[in-house]
């Protein structure tokens, strides 16, 4: 049994593409734009005399290493200061959060803070202190801090042992340094 609806959709079809001329000589079928080589851009021309400044004579031979940023913390700022100088694969963020008040849910801050300003790089490690609250510690980590083999574990155990002690007696800038070392140990 034929379809005759079928038949009356390819007559109603073709009817239609008679019409509007599809592919006929009138209207050929539209080609591609022309394509062109993209053309180099010439080289810029080096200056003739390159100006090469000139160290004043009162200047270092060696560039010192930039004095890493050290929040005004108490207790050993020293430590904290040669902390932060070495050389790690790691970066170290420190943020105080003055503006929290002590009754505020310290992780529920953190939260918030990496909403708005975005969560560490790779390499990163974001360390919020929290003065109203006997210097209370939250962090963050970076994706590749924990390919250095340092789990959430690890690292809650080493603020536990390293940071906490020292800041529970006072030394909230000294137990940051033992923290960011014991880190900086594991992750070589």
């Amino acid at each position: 049994m034929r379809r005759p609806w079928l038949r009356a959709a390819a007559l109603i079809l073709s009817t239609a593409l008679i019409l509007s001329g599809c592919g006929s000589a009138d209207n050929p079928p539209p080609s591609p734009p022309p394509q062109t080589e993209p053309k180099p851009t010439p080289n810029p021309t080096p200056p003739e005399t390159p100006e090469t400044p000139s160290p004043p004579a009162d200047a270092p031979e060696d560039p010192a290493e930039p004095e890493p940023d050290v929040p005004a913390l108490p207790g050993d700022t020293e430590a904290l200061r040669e902390a932060l100088r070495v050389q790690s694969p790691i970066t170290y963020t420190i943020v105080l959060a003055h503006d929290a008040p002590r009754e505020m849910d310290k992780t529920a801050y953190l939260d918030q803070m990496l909403a708005e300003q975005g969560y560490p790089g790779k390499n990163e490690i974001l360390l919020v202190l929290f003065p109203a609250d006997n210097y209370n510690i939250r962090f963050a980590m970076g994706s590749l801090v924990f390919d250095r083999r340092i789990t959430l574990q690890q690292m809650l155990e080493l603020v536990q042992s390293q940071y906490l002690t020292r800041s529970r007696q006072g030394d909230p800038a000294g137990g940051l340094a033992a923290l960011i070392n014991a880190i900086n140990e594991r992750a070589k």
